[in-house]
């Protein structure tokens, strides 16, 4: 019997997707929740010839017990990922399932799932850490209601899973699965709340600082901006009937003037970014819903 088995009351696994990383960053990383885990299905979307899936099972020693391994030498993005961890936590009967990034890097989970579980014996809902490298809101509440989450850190549970149904892998393979779900959850009356004093260590991108006026950046280059672009409209125009002003206000500000002006003001290949942008910008409202 594994320690999480003996101290916890609900079965929780965890889903994480892995594409190239550094083995024993992404190893030390995984040890630090995976004791804390009854199961961990590590989607692999590196190339077979890169052998992940005996080094970091290597790394994990003991803990390799509990992993499911998956891994085929394509890359199928994140939203199969999560959608398989959605179906194998129905099937075999876990109470909740955590997504995480490979680069995500916790303080202290075993504490962050005692509370999780506290809070889940008195309601279902979803719950977030508090992500020091993305999170930027005013802390008011060490259990503050949240609109939207994103993946890496987030447990959801099972119950709720089962309402908000499948990702639509073609709309969101990589980008705005996690506001797609968060909306999702909200309009079918649960709550998301972010355990403030859990700590988890996230950076979105790779931010910097370009340009003249030195704007922060994540630089992405055309093809991923297009991506980015396209998902979050899909997302905006599936939620909007029902998404409260803020969201609203925050995509229209973000897509329709900050990643413009950003480009325009602090990143090179201007043109084919904008480009891209635009073109994102149509396939978004063009996709059928």
């Amino acid at each position: 019997m594994t320690k999480s088995q003996v101290i916890y009351q609900y079965r929780l696994l965890g889903v994480v997707t892995l594409y190239n990383p550094d083995c024993t960053e992404a190893a030390e990383n995984i040890k630090r929740y995976i004791t804390d885990l009854d199961m961990l299905i590590v989607w692999d979307n590196s190339p077979l010839e890169n052998n992940l899936k005996a080094e970091v099972l290597n790394l994990l020693g003991d803990e390799a017990e509990k992993v499911v391994w998956h891994g085929d030498g394509q890359n199928t993005c994140i939203a199969p990922a999560i959608n398989f961890a959605m179906k194998y936590a129905k099937e075999k009967s876990f109470d909740l399932l955590l997504i995480m990034d490979q680069d995500s890097r916790w303080k202290k989970f075993s504490d962050y799932r005692k509370e999780v579980e506290a809070l889940y014996q008195k309601q279902a809902m979803v719950f977030a850490p508090y992500v020091e490298g993305c999170d930027t809101f005013e802390i008011t509440n060490p259990e503050q209601k949240r609109l939207l989450f994103i993946n890496s850190g987030t447990i959801i549970p099972t119950k709720i899973l089962e309402v908000i149904g499948e990702i639509d892998e073609k709309a969101f393979p990589l980008d705005a699965i996690d506001y797609d779900m968060a909306l999702s959850v909200r309009e079918k009356g649960y709550e998301v709340v972010c355990l403030t004093n859990l700590r988890l260590i996230h950076t979105l991108g790779q931010p910097q600082r370009m340009g003249l006026f030195k704007i922060r950046t994540n630089n992405y280059n055309s093809e991923r901006l297009y991506g980015i672009v396209r998902s979050h409209v899909i997302c905006y125009r599936k939620h909007r009937a029902q998404a409260v002003k803020e969201y609203r206000r925050t995509f229209f500000k973000k897509f329709y003037f900050y990643i413009p002006m950003r480009i325009l003001l602090a990143e090179p290949e201007k043109l084919s970014r904008l480009k891209a942008h635009i073109k994102g910008l149509i396939s978004g409202y063009k996709y059928p819903l």
